[in-house]
């Protein structure tokens, strides 16, 4: 009996193996490519001689995992990831970004940008202009408004270095009490350092709605280091109040203890009756504006 060649069923197995290995790797048709990220350029803030924040917001990772984002930026239009830029994660989302080493005095251009598998896409262009070299009195900066710099004598004058006080745009509140409902004595009677009177304060008062808990709660500008000014530092707001602007009420809080009767008093300023120092019941109602140091 004749017997049947084997090797044509083999080519047809052979095949048919081919045929799913090839049916496996075929793409989807309903899968489709990654495209670029979408996304759009913050506001640019906090705007200083040589700093300011910017950042962005990544609605759609374009069908891909992001790589990089950030943003760039340059003195000529439409920037990109070969001018100056910054790494700023990977997540899809709002984010904020710190650009430095600028130039007093200079207009740059600024985009977002995301990275995935399919390339770069940018922002929407912004631009802004870095203060010019030498603070002064009166200038935004760092989420307010500079209120004092610092003079050689003053405690914390550095020689060759610039720093001062930064006061909020606007009152903290137009009437409020500087204890939390207890006459106890909480040892902040520092007349240069409001930061640490606030300090004790809040240590000593704990929560509520009063004078020191308020800036010591304040968030504003990017920055979460606002207190109640002491009492001298209270006296230059008041001298340069026609600058920082805003400042309306009849007297302001300071953070300052009256020491000899610290349980029941607290140092305030009389802005609008010919501008002096006085103390007054922890218990009275005045108004609030709070400061940073620089």
């Amino acid at each position: 009996m004749k017997k049947k060649n084997p090797m044509p069923i083999f080519f047809l197995m052979m095949i048919a193996i081919i045929i799913v290995i090839a049916s496996g790797c075929k793409k989807n048709d309903t899968e489709e490519d990654p495209t670029v990220p979408v996304l759009t350029t913050s506001a640019v803030s906090n705007i200083t001689t040589t700093t300011a924040k910017c950042g962005g917001s990544i609605t759609s990772d374009g069908g891909a995992s992001l790589t990089a984002r950030g943003v760039c930026w340059s003195t000529s239009q439409l920037p990109s990831i070969a001018n100056n830029k910054t790494t700023d994660g990977t997540d899809v989302g709002s984010f904020t970004s710190s650009v430095t080493g600028l130039t007093p005095g200079t207009t740059y251009y600024v985009r977002a940008y995301a990275t995935n598998s399919a390339g770069t896409a940018y922002g929407n262009q912004v631009s802004f202009t870095t203060l010019s070299g030498g603070l002064q009195v009166g200038d935004n900066y760092q989420g307010g408004i500079i209120a004092y710099i610092l003079q050689a004598g003053d405690p914390g004058y550095v020689a060759g270095e610039t720093h001062g006080l930064i006061a909020t745009p606007a009152d903290q509140s137009a009437g409020v009490v500087w204890n939390n409902g207890s006459y106890t004595v909480t040892g902040a009677t520092s007349d240069y350092d409001g930061k640490t009177n606030t300090n004790t304060i809040v240590g000593a008062q704990g929560a509520g709605n009063y004078a020191a808990r308020i800036c010591y709660d304040l968030v504003l500008g990017g920055y979460d280091d606002w207190y109640l000014p002491s009492k001298l530092e209270l006296t230059t707001l008041y001298l340069n109040r026609a600058a920082i602007g805003g400042m309306t009420a009849n007297y302001y809080w300071s953070s300052t203890e009256y020491a000899p009767s610290g349980a029941g008093n607290a140092w305030f300023y009389a802005t609008f009756s010919g501008g002096y120092s006085h103390y007054g019941n922890k218990e009275n109602t005045y108004s609030v504006r709070a400061i940073r140091s620089f």
